[in-house]
């Protein structure tokens, strides 16, 4: 079978299964929670400041974030102390701009209906809201400098030497020149030429390259930075600060994308340690949790959980992310689907749109892809976090 009739087989079924995947949900919708999904950045700053006000015991503050083309940008933090400190649990949204909407609905969600609910005796827990402000507030997943904060973060800038082979590979692929223009034939039929790429590479071998981070091109996709962003320096010296009395840190990082829809997936990088692997089962137990380094996943440089396992030496330490599945990712007609909506995206914002339709059409698809407007899905989103914060927070606190 020549290549043109294999490919033809593999892209059309996907190109097929595409197309139904902008159909509708059906489900229920919980009115009531509805409350918690804002529309801007700043609603949902406003929101968090207020709820950790209200807070017995809680102290609140804000980081400023400086950009040259947005003003009143800041990081927010809600420290709720335990009365015998043993345990903290570190819930952060935003490291992902975009994606603080859904994780910001969610601090607030367990802020205003489960805190008072779970073990404050011996857990504290501190609450970062909106770790990129400005990615946030325009509805990027990257820093003004095009950074992503999930492959930013480490304790030395050693990172920033590292090299992605299989990246530059494919960066023709990931970072078309020109502007957009989705009813072009190269977008058409992107994902002909993703399946090619997926015959001569793997699927395992394109996502990793893909989705691992590079720091040769500024202005790709998953770009990693030359340097530490300006965040690094803001929450060190909080995460240092507020750890010190605990002798176990769990981070919950909330994220959006990635996974089946509707369903919350368990997605640390790849755990070398026996000790925090056994830890992890035990406060996951039930629930599956899919490492960096096992089959169909990725590993990642600069990550943010795993940089506060290494700053916090001192700790016995839980790195988790949270991330609510959108495209349905896990499958290949998801993944193609969820990497092109990020290609045109940057393409868009670095050399602009053939129209305004164009414009809107990128931007709608990208909000859909890390914040769904279907309020059955947001209603999925409160109920799963509803089910599952409760008993994670319950068998943390029990380790020994």
């Amino acid at each position: 079978m020549n290549l043109s009739r294999l490919l033809s087989l593999i892209a059309f079924p996907i190109l097929a299964a595409i197309a139904s995947q902008c159909g509708g949900e059906t489900g229920a919708i919980d009115q009531d929670r509805m409350q918690y999904f804002k529309s801007t950045y700043d609603e949902s700053r406003a929101e968090f400041r207020s709820l950790c006000k209200g807070l017995k015991g809680a102290v609140g503050s804000s980081l400023a974030v400086a950009s040259t083309k947005e003003s009143d940008l800041t990081i927010d933090t809600c420290s709720v102390g335990a009365r015998v400190p043993q345990k903290l649990i570190i819930i952060t949204s935003g490291l992902h701009g975009i994606e603080g909407f859904t994780g910001s609905a969610v601090q607030r969600f367990w802020m205003k209906e489960l805190l008072s609910s779970v073990d404050h005796e011996r857990t504290g827990y501190l609450f970062i809201h909106a770790i990129n402000p400005f990615g946030f507030r325009l509805e990027r997943r990257v820093t003004e400098n095009n950074v992503d904060l999930n492959r930013n973060f480490d304790v030395t800038p050693a990172l920033f030497s590292s090299h992605n082979d299989g990246y530059v590979k494919i960066n023709e692929l990931l970072n078309p020149d020109g502007k957009v223009s989705i009813g072009s034939m190269g977008n058409r039929l992107f994902p002909v030429r993703a399946v090619y790429n997926i015959i001569k590479h793997s699927m395992r071998a394109l996502r990793q390259a893909a989705l691992q981070g590079q720091y040769e091109f500024p202005k790709g996709i998953y770009f990693g930075g030359s340097k530490f962003e300006q965040q690094k320096s803001l929450i060190e010296p909080l995460l240092v600060k507020e750890s010190a009395p605990y002798s176990y840190v769990m981070v919950v990082d909330l994220h959006t994308g990635y996974g089946e829809r509707g369903k919350l997936n368990f997605f640390p990088n790849a755990i070398k340690d026996a000790t925090i692997r056994k830890n992890i089962e035990t406060v996951y137990a039930g629930y599956q949790v899919d490492y960096g380094d096992t089959a169909d996943f990725y590993t990642t440089t600069g990550d943010f959980s795993e940089y506060v396992g290494k700053l916090l030496t001192t700790k016995k330490y839980i790195p988790m992310v949270f991330e609510y599945g959108t495209l349905d990712s896990q499958t290949t007609s998801g993944s193609i689907k969820s990497i092109h909506n990020m290609i045109v995206e940057n393409q868009g914002y670095w050399n602009g749109y053939e129209s305004e339709g164009d414009l809107n059409e990128v931007k709608h698809r990208f909000r859909e892809h890390f914040y769904p407007s279907s309020q059955v899905w947001r209603t999925k989103v409160i109920a799963i976090s509803a089910e599952v914060f409760p008993l994670v927070v319950d068998r943390f606190s029990k380790l020994q």
